[in-house]
């Protein structure tokens, strides 16, 4: 990697784990304040991982449609995963051309909350295969590093409740959705990021859901620090 180039790092887990509010957290400043006219590289930038570029207007109008259809849509078993599955390689390639690589070029460093490990996990619970998952999302490189958090998932459900029937296996055929169904479906496909991180190597950490913000961003921040000062091996 060429040394004026900035990192990407990205936060993996559960569906209510936190990533988001720690990933901001962690972070020194935002997308749009990174994007500024003049701003040179300073600290960490927080990218959420349903950014929509602001430095393309094309990128930007396309994107919108995107995470329309991707997130704002509600849940329907309607449309099979194959749908899902290109509208989400769309997505992740618009997302590492127009919103992140701008920044990395730019020798920003840049910290997500999530990239496309815990979907994979989801479709490999789903009976899809990894060598056509890495086929189809060729074009959207993985980050330079990435920690796996983990934590109690019945605790998970209890502290949120109010999930979407996808996190809770509706693409894999469950229909009785509530706690069991949440805990059986997140295991499952932590079972496959934990297995990522084992093949890649990445740190595993295993938050306390009781646990205040400060406490855990303490615990992680070492290793966030560690993956920005080391080359690694994302592939």
């Amino acid at each position: 990697m060429a040394a004026d180039r900035g990192r990407l790092i990205a936060l993996e887990g559960p569906d209510g784990i936190g990533k988001t509010t720690l990933a901001q957290a962690l972070a020194d400043t935002t997308y749009e304040q990174a994007c500024a006219e003049g701003a040179s590289p300073s600290g960490l930038v927080f990218v959420p991982r349903r950014q929509i570029s602001v430095t393309s207007p094309y990128a930007h109008q396309l994107m919108s449609q995107l995470a329309t259809m991707l997130w704002h849509s509600g849940d329907s078993p309607d449309l099979p995963d194959g749908f899902w599955v290109t509208l989400q390689a769309s997505w992740y390639t618009a997302l590492r051309t127009t919103v992140l690589e701008p920044l990395i070029a730019a020798g920003h460093d840049v910290i997500m909350d999530g990239w496309w490990f815990k979907f994979f996990s989801k479709l490999l619970v789903q009976g899809w295969a990894q060598a056509d998952l890495d086929v189809i999302f060729n074009r959207s490189p993985p980050p330079d590093g990435v920690i796996v958090l983990t934590a109690d998932l019945g605790a998970l459900y209890d502290r949120k409740q109010d999930f979407q029937p996808r996190e809770m296996g509706m693409h894999a055929g469950v229909s009785d959705y509530g706690r069991t169904a949440f805990v059986t479906y997140q295991q499952d496909g932590l079972k496959n990021l934990l297995g990522y991180a084992d093949h890649h190597r990445w740190p595993v950490v295993e938050l306390d859901v009781s646990a205040s913000v400060p406490d855990t961003v303490a615990r992680l921040k070492p290793l966030v620090d560690q993956l920005l000062d080391t080359e690694g091996d994302p592939s």
